[in-house]
């Protein structure tokens, strides 16, 4: 239609109309526009018109950025030479439509300098031209994958590596509990956000921040000593829906055993009176623990119920002792 226009699918672009525009990308615009609208596909009074977002069109021109494609397109309707529209059938849909005002082409076109009549210098020019052309082409195109893929590496360390002073609204300090974590596990895990993730969705179902320091705590105990199960020492083992809820219900067992073991030690008995009936060493434990801990009645309800189970038993005995008598 044009002789400065292919009609075939690749991205080429004419030297020559290069030179007429005085840009190279503005060129790759239009012969691009040119190709869609020899389709026919989307006829309107009497013209061929393609649409297309600006992100799509980002996809065909992928060495320039979305902004320096908009300024493109409007150089180019400022130029005359772009022509956009809107036929849109719903009118919230506000994708622009364009077309190529050839009437405007075809001047550009007439006053473009005579090429050589010399056949063989011609052709070997136009191979020059082409070749410098490509080369910048390819040259942008390289510099803008350079540049999206520093920008995706950096925004996937940012991402990874969350900053340490920002608290969400639950208040938990996660970079504090991570290093805590590998103090007590004897690992070297970093604060990331996939495990800042899984300590927020445990968070928001109802658990509290002391249940993910007796969870560690216990299994820690329990499997880091253990050649085949301390590998299972990670947060993404410990804090799942899967085993959280079991894994603290066998913590707080775990910690009142602990408990009770911590006051045998602490606890000496008292020598038994005369007229005391006979109690195990348990028991003695227990009653002594109770005595410098009063306030543990009020707060521990198994600690309450032994006392009581052991009071009726040496109410019995007692009883038991005084009938003899």
């Amino acid at each position: 239609m044009n002789n400065l226009l292919f009609d075939e699918r690749p991205l080429v672009i004419l030297p020559s109309l290069a030179v007429a525009l005085g840009d190279l990308d503005e060129a790759a615009i239009l012969q691009q526009i040119h190709y869609w609208t020899q389709k026919n596909m989307n006829v309107v009074d009497g013209y061929s018109w393609v649409y297309n977002s600006m992100d799509e069109w980002q996809k065909q021109f992928p060495w320039l950025s979305k902004r320096s494609l908009d300024r493109k397109f409007k150089k180019l309707k400022d130029k005359n030479l772009l022509i956009i529209g809107n036929y849109n059938k719903k009118k919230f849909d506000k994708t622009n439509w364009y077309r190529i005002n050839y009437e405007e082409l075809n001047k550009l076109s007439n006053v473009m300098p005579e090429v050589s009549t010399n056949a063989n210098a011609n052709t070997e020019a136009k191979a020059q031209a082409e070749a410098e052309v490509q080369a910048k082409v390819e040259s942008k195109t390289k510099a803008s994958q350079v540049e999206t893929s520093a920008k995706t590496k950096t925004e996937t360390k940012a991402k990874a590596e969350p900053s340490a002073n920002v608290k969400d609204k639950y208040n938990f300090d996660y970079a504090k509990f991570i290093d805590w974590f590998n103090e007590i596990t004897g690992k070297k895990f970093r604060d990331t956000e996939d495990k800042r993730k899984l300590i927020r969705a445990r968070l928001s179902e109802g658990f509290s921040e002391d249940d993910f320091y007796l969870i560690t705590r216990f299994k820690a105990d329990e499997w880091k000593d253990n050649d085949k199960m301390k590998r299972y020492l990670k947060p993404d083992t410990l804090f799942i829906p899967k085993h959280f809820d079991n894994y603290l219900q066998d913590a707080k067992d775990w910690e009142e055993k602990q408990a009770k073991k911590q006051a045998r030690k602490k606890v000496k008995p008292k020598p038994k009176k005369n007229d005391e009936p006979e109690i195990s060493e348990d028991d003695r434990s227990i009653l002594a623990y109770v005595e410098e801990n009063p306030d543990v009645l009020k707060t521990d309800e198994v600690i309450r119920k032994e006392v009581e189970r052991i009071e009726r038993a040496r109410a019995k005995s007692r009883s038991s002792t005084i009938k003899s008598a």
